[in-house]
């Protein structure tokens, strides 16, 4: 299936990879590289829900996945981790893992070279996974607990948070309303992780969207998460600076937009109104006092936000999709073109196709980024492909 794309700048053209994934929810999408070819594969995560399991009783239909057990059951025989390959999009099943929340990440976790994946549970569940990837990604992955002390995962990263030239585990947890952070054992495969592994960044804070490295300039990585950038001290804790209130359920990207050498900070709110009673606004931080540029303040479940140059002029744009859960609004996909010295021209670039945690990568090598995406409530998987006019 393709559609004409409706931009200027761009020359998009639509392909539906999938029209019939094996999970209904889905809720995360993370393009990587696993079989070596020098083309980004599309690996997804969901909650779950091939689509309802019912039998016939007098009359009516049972739903089987609300009963207890049963339920339990069915999930447990799903495929909920799933990979497309790139050429061709051949779809590989490869690993079962109860309500997945959004937001995985990508990491070497043993050390021998390949990406694993890390992925937590969503509401009223609280195992944090991680994923071994085999020797042949298109085999069943290893999945094994990190810890199950928190509820809901939203947002994870694998990043050297602390400085130490080792990789960590990032994770927020919504519902416990934590920040924490695992060193890697030496032994990643035993389960769950040392507690003495684990250390609290914050606590009584619950956000989403979560960005690791140096994003003031001070030498030093930083953890920003939602719109709190934390600082790392001396002693090895870390110091919460808030850049704003009332900015919820929030993407995050960071990238100098303003060529002015520093990093600014790109936010969304990608779930209202879906979570809320207003509109979604798009907003760009400027270090260092953080000043705030709104964008657009008019958007519906924005939770698609990237940066990259997609015109080849030199500067980031930026790339906000919607997720196409509001009653009557059709979706749509924006690039505010970067037109230098701050100032954005914003462009309907796509409309029609729900779109969540939506992601621009060179698929085909040509210098062109493109953009991979698919539904969260809708059951697509969806690329378009970019030819710079």
């Amino acid at each position: 299936m393709t559609t004409a794309s409706l931009d200027r700048r761009l020359n998009l053209r639509h392909e539906r990879i999938d029209g019939r994934p094996p999970a209904g929810q889905m809720s995360f999408c993370l393009p990587t590289d696993l079989t070596g070819n020098g083309r980004p594969d599309i690996l997804v995560g969901a909650v779950g829900g091939t689509y309802p399991v019912t039998v016939p009783v007098l009359g009516k239909r049972l739903f089987l996945r609300k009963l207890p057990l049963v339920g339990d059951v069915i999930e447990r025989l799903e495929w909920n981790v799933f990979w497309y390959e790139n050429p061709g999009w051949k779809r590989h099943d490869v690993a079962k893992a109860p309500e997945l929340s959004v937001g995985g990440a990508l990491g070497d976790i043993t050390g021998n070279g390949r990406v694993d994946l890390v992925a937590g549970q969503n509401l009223g569940r609280n195992d944090l996974y991680w994923f071994e990837q085999p020797a042949n990604p298109r085999d069943e992955w290893t999945r094994r607990v990190i810890t199950s002390d928190f509820e809901k995962y939203h947002d994870v990263a694998v990043a050297d948070v602390d400085d130490d030239g080792e990789l960590e585990v990032l994770a927020l947890s919504q519902e416990s309303a934590t920040v924490f952070y695992y060193d890697i054992p030496t032994n990643p495969r035993q389960e769950p992780w040392p507690v003495e592994n684990r250390h609290v960044v914050a606590e009584n804070l619950n956000v989403e969207g979560v960005q690791v490295g140096d994003i003031d300039g001070d030498g030093r990585t930083e953890i920003l998460a939602g719109t709190n950038l934390f600082h790392r001290a001396d002693d090895g804790g870390w110091k919460r600076e808030p850049l704003a209130e009332g900015w919820n359920w929030t993407r995050l990207a960071t990238a100098d937009v303003d060529g002015d050498g520093d990093l600014e900070i790109v936010v969304t709110e990608g779930d209202l109104p879906y979570q809320g009673n207003r509109r979604a606004r798009l907003g760009v931080f400027d270090p260092p006092t953080w000043e705030l540029t709104v964008l657009h303040d008019d958007l519906s479940n924005p939770h698609s936000l990237q940066v990259a140059d997609l015109d080849g002029d030199g500067r980031p744009d930026i790339y906000v999709a919607e997720m196409g859960l509001e009653t009557g609004h059709v979706p749509r996909q924006f690039v505010f073109w970067n037109e230098g010295d701050g100032r954005f021209e914003p462009e309907v670039v796509e409309r029609g196709v729900p779109t969540h945690e939506a992601k621009l990568v060179d698929l085909d090598g040509d210098g062109a980024m493109d953009i991979v995406g698919k539904g969260y409530a809708h059951r697509t998987v969806d690329v378009w492909h970019n030819r710079l006019s």
